[in-house]
């Protein structure tokens, strides 16, 4: 009994220390945040057309990697721990939210996409279809002067965003007026649900919920969401919700959930043929219907047009922007052709496709099979995309909580230094790609090596075995 006793009090104790050193992290990262705020709060940001200032995005990158790193030893301790206490759990959660609270007031800072979603919701309040108009449509003397209109980067372009995304723009404005705080509050709540469907994964794979901290404490999700406000912080939810309700046996609801996704942000349809197998043809089904009934009502006015600026998106081959493998390509292909950026974007095109093409005709029926799927989505997007934001990796974050792997958080943080292409020579854009993708690219090998890229994460015995 005294052995037992003692061996309790020391699980105390070590607990405690745990909670103490998280503690210790939390407030070193919150003073990041807080000094970040203060920089924001005491400049202005964007010059016209919503582009970063030169010396905002230096002293953003300068702060950034502490913080990842803060996060980065966190995330060893609790992975390595495998604490899954409620006291340790609450530090995590209560740091999560008070980043994000700090950040919240502040200015947009890396980007102005959430003034088009404010533009967005302005246009459908007046009766207008959103899908039918650009705001260059208004570009009026009377217009001119209007911040909101000032701060619109592609005013030619008609919108991108889908359906259920204008039904949350006009929601924020319903809400809170034209406000960047009150859209940002949307975009927070969307963030927040994230950790709960994230912790009810971590929970049925039978993995520590503590790991939630390398999605909840990371500088990326924090700056990208509650600092500008994108809206792909909706759609993240949507994503692991669809998931969970795979592996529930939930083939119906998963592709409900994935099609709400994709209502939201586009791209999470590039997940459909790893969900989709060829007996799982209610995803496909669920999905299709969800996106169907989402753009009909716009359809009548707009037809076709309801794709928005994608179609220009897509076809314009000044669209490059921080491409990894594609950007190689573009270099080669402008050594015999004198539209490299075309032949690079249909070469990328084709390999996504194919890739998806296969993903979808392999069977996926364990957690196992879905996981390496998703990963090998990822790793196209991002090989053959020429337009890779940084925002645009917040939906893997969360994934990385469940299986982590070295390439993918290398590349989580590394992608922030693509935000000072905005400002370098064209001369210095080549170290710029080096420094992100050359690591990614060799962790990535490695792993692909030493065949652990897709090794079995611990779960419950009865999902464990699923997975070898």
């Amino acid at each position: 009994m005294d052995a037992a006793h003692a061996l309790e009090k020391r699980g105390h104790l070590v607990a405690a220390g745990l909670c103490l050193r998280l503690t210790a992290l939390g407030a070193a990262s919150a003073l990041g945040y807080a000094v970040a705020a203060g920089r924001i709060a005491g400049r202005p940001i964007f010059s016209q057309w919503g582009f970063p200032q030169n010396d905002f995005l230096v002293f953003f990158l300068l702060l950034f990697v502490p913080l990842f790193l803060l996060t980065l030893v966190g995330a060893c301790w609790m992975f390595r721990a495998s604490d899954d206490s409620t006291p340790t759990l609450w530090v995590i959660l209560t740091f999560a939210l008070l980043f994000r609270l700090v950040l919240l007031p502040t200015a947009p800072v890396l980007s102005s996409d959430i003034f088009r979603y404010i533009w967005d919701a302005r246009v459908q309040a007046s009766g207008i279809n959103p899908y039918l108009s650009t705001p260059a449509d208004f570009d009026a003397e009377a217009n001119k002067g209007d911040p909101l209109f000032r701060q619109q980067n592609r005013p030619f372009a008609r919108t991108i965003y889908p359906p259920l995304a204008q039904g949350a723009f006009r929601l924020a404005r319903a809400l809170g007026g034209e406000r960047v705080n009150a859209m940002k509050g949307l975009m927070l709540l969307g963030d927040l649900l994230t950790l709960v469907v994230l912790l009810w994964l971590l929970g049925r794979l039978g993995l520590p919920r503590s790991r939630i901290i390398l999605y909840a404490w990371h500088p990326l999700v924090v700056f990208e969401v509650a600092g500008s406000g994108h809206v792909d912080a909706l759609a993240i939810p949507f994503i692991l919700l669809a998931v969970l309700l795979w592996v529930r046996g939930r083939d119906f609801l998963a592709g409900v959930s994935l099609g709400a996704a994709v209502l939201l942000k586009l791209f999470p349809i590039l997940l459909l043929p790893a969900l989709f197998s060829r007996r799982r043809y209610w995803v496909l089904v669920a999905c299709g219907i969800v996106i169907l009934l989402g753009y009909l009502p716009f359809l009548p006015d707009a037809g076709l047009q309801v794709l928005g600026h994608l179609p220009r998106f897509l076809s314009d081959p000044n669209e490059k922007f921080n491409p990894s493998a594609m950007g190689l390509v573009v270099l080669l292909a402008s050594l015999v052709s004198g539209s490299p950026v075309y032949w690079a974007a249909w070469t990328g095109r084709l390999a996504l496709l194919l890739t998806l093409a296969w993903l979808a005709w392999q069977r996926t029926e364990t957690p196992g099979d879905l996981l390496e799927r998703v990963w090998v989505v990822a790793g196209a997007f991002a090989a053959f995309t020429l337009t890779l934001h940084p925002w645009y990796l917040l939906w893997l974050v969360p994934l990385l909580a469940i299986q982590p792997r070295a390439a993918w958080i290398y590349l989580s943080g590394a992608i922030v230094v693509s935000y000072l292409l905005y400002v370098v020579p064209p001369t210095g854009r080549a170290l710029i790609s080096v420094v992100e993708y050359v690591p990614f690219y060799a962790l990535l090998a490695w792993q692909w090596h030493r065949q652990k890229a897709g090794s079995p994460v611990a779960l419950r015995p009865e999902l464990a075995e699923q997975m070898r």
